[in-house]
């Protein structure tokens, strides 16, 4: 159409735990990623994205909302997003005329709380997903999926309803039927990595792109004029690390990258950290969070040098989920392009938080705010105005994302979101409009951990509130960039570890900002 009036359609595409590192065209790790290879030559890869705090909620959450945990509330699994929570697509709909969808994870409810829509166990009342297709938190149309590959809470929601018209029972050797199916690498996963026996047809990633390819054509054939909002939460490559044929075993022929660690890098480290490589989590007197029912520290420690050949098979197998994610997500690209939609179409790749991946000999996520945890791919397509094929260092968060969006829409600026309008970083990279990211993490009772992330530095206070003290962690990139070395330790580098408190206190205070007008007295 490319009516300069108009505002753009806007597709916003979340994968689930995956590393900034995985994708093909970076090449630091061999995944095989065509798609978005073909979104990185098309548009900006922005290499220095963070997540707001590396958990999956609180930071779909920021998605939502463009407030940091702190502000919307949400700050762990197994808490609600409220629902009166700021929401970017009820804003685009009511000011600007956009039609919303979201398809795929919104991880906005609670898994444990009874009544809860993503409960476990499972709430699998199928009359209410078959007649049922939104609202939901401000987008007008919502097909809903929960869980990762096999867990049994993964069959509910408008997916599990599918599976169950297809003929797929809850049950092995596609699903299992307990639902204590949570699944870290210091658990023994026996025959839960590799080879998914669900076959592709039936995979969460094909549902999630069919829901997706549909809407679009629905939306051309019904008001095809009207600017469209679409949110595609993909739920790969989280763990469990399991892929149907033939995508668990693609890349069993490739070198994979040697883990970022080395021994005794904990000595100089938080408390919290060497209690995890240590075992003794305990002795710091956190508390497990009720609502979550998983131990609160997430993070899960290696415990032996080099790989197993299970935890190879697990890396191999993520690459895979990471491929199968990409083809479908390829799908929804050449549907754009058949239905003359990219040139109006702005369309920004990225994910939740990373993986540490054996870094630092951790698996997962967790309040220890290493690369691999933190930083995200994103990737920016809107032709004519991101440049094409560009790879830039300037600083992103996701809170920066929904009020860009209202930005580029026409729409607020609300005064209650919290990011930076990147939009004119997005026209031209190499202006960056940040000088620094922010990164909260609350998901411990009693551990609140802030970061302050620069193009240089990486400064992370962790708090022990029912202690009353603070340990602090500094690294430099530019002499230490794998950090492991921390400056701070035993009270080193105290000014710059006070600058950059201080640059971080001046962040958020200016963060803070009063959306109530004030009335002045005449």
């Amino acid at each position: 159409m490319d009516d300069v009036n108009r505002p753009p359609n806007i597709v916003l595409v979340v994968s689930d735990q995956q590393r900034a590192d995985l994708v093909g065209a970076f090449g630091e790790i061999p995944v095989r990623t065509p798609t978005l290879d073909r979104l990185c030559s098309e548009g900006t890869a922005f290499r220095r994205a963070y997540t707001a705090t590396p958990v999956c909620t609180p930071t779909r959450a920021t998605l939502l909302s463009g407030q940091y945990p702190s502000r919307h509330g949400a700050w762990n699994i197994g808490t609600d997003v409220p629902e009166d929570t700021l929401s970017l697509p009820a804003m685009l709909t009511e000011q600007a005329g956009y039609r919303t969808a979201i398809f795929g994870k919104s991880h906005f409810k609670s898994v444990l709380r009874p009544g809860s829509p993503e409960a476990l166990p499972c709430s699998r009342d199928w009359d209410a997903y078959e007649n049922w297709s939104g609202p939901w938190y401000g987008f007008q149309h919502a097909r809903l999926s929960n869980g990762h590959v096999d867990e049994p809470h993964a069959y509910s929601m408008h997916y599990g309803a599918w599976l169950r018209e297809k003929g797929i029972p809850p049950a092995p050797p596609y699903f299992l039927p307990d639902p204590a199916s949570t699944v870290t690498p210091n658990k023994d996963p026996g025959e839960r990595v590799g080879r998914w026996e669900l076959p592709e047809e039936y995979h969460s990633s094909r549902w999630i792109a069919d829901e997706a390819i549909s809407f679009l054509r629905d939306h051309v054939a019904d008001n095809g004029s009207q600017p469209f909002y679409m949110v595609v939460n993909f739920q790969d490559p989280h763990m469990p690390f399991r892929a149907p044929d033939p995508w668990h075993a693609m890349h069993d022929d490739v070198d994979l990258p040697e883990p970022v660690r080395r021994q005794d890098e904990w000595q100089d480290k938080p408390s919290f950290y060497r209690a995890t490589i240590e075992g003794r989590q305990d002795d710091l007197g956190l508390q497990e969070n009720p609502q979550v029912g998983i131990p609160c520290q997430q993070a899960q420690y290696v415990g032996h040098e080099g790989r197993t050949a299970e935890e190879e098979q697990m890396w191999r197998t993520y690459l895979g989920m990471q491929s199968l994610l990409d083809h479908h997500l390829g799908r929804i690209c050449d549907t754009l392009d058949e239905l003359e939609l990219t040139g109006d179409t702005l369309i920004v790749y990225t994910s939740d938080h990373g993986d540490y991946m054996g870094d630092h000999w951790l698996w997962s996520k967790g309040p220890s705010h290493y690369d691999g945890a933190v930083r995200v791919p994103m990737i920016v397509r809107w032709p004519g105005r991101v440049p094409a094929g560009v790879h830039s260092d300037a600083l992103q968060s996701l809170v920066d994302v929904p009020v860009t969006f209202s930005s580029v829409a026409g729409v607020g600026p609300d005064p209650r979101m919290q990011g930076v309008d990147q939009s004119s970083c997005w026209a031209e990279p190499s202006e960056p409009a940040r000088d620094g990211v922010l990164i909260e993490h609350r998901a411990e009772q009693g551990l609140y951990v802030n970061s302050w992330v620069t193009g240089r530095f990486r400064l992370s206070v962790h708090s022990y509130t029912t202690e009353g003290r603070d340990e602090v962690e500094l690294y430099d990139f530019a002499d230490d960039p794998d950090e492991f070395v921390n400056l701070a330790a035993d009270g080193g580098s105290p000014e710059l570890a006070e600058k950059l408190t201080l640059e971080m206190v001046r962040y958020r205070m200016g963060r803070d900002r009063g959306w109530q007008p004030r009335q002045a007295f005449s």
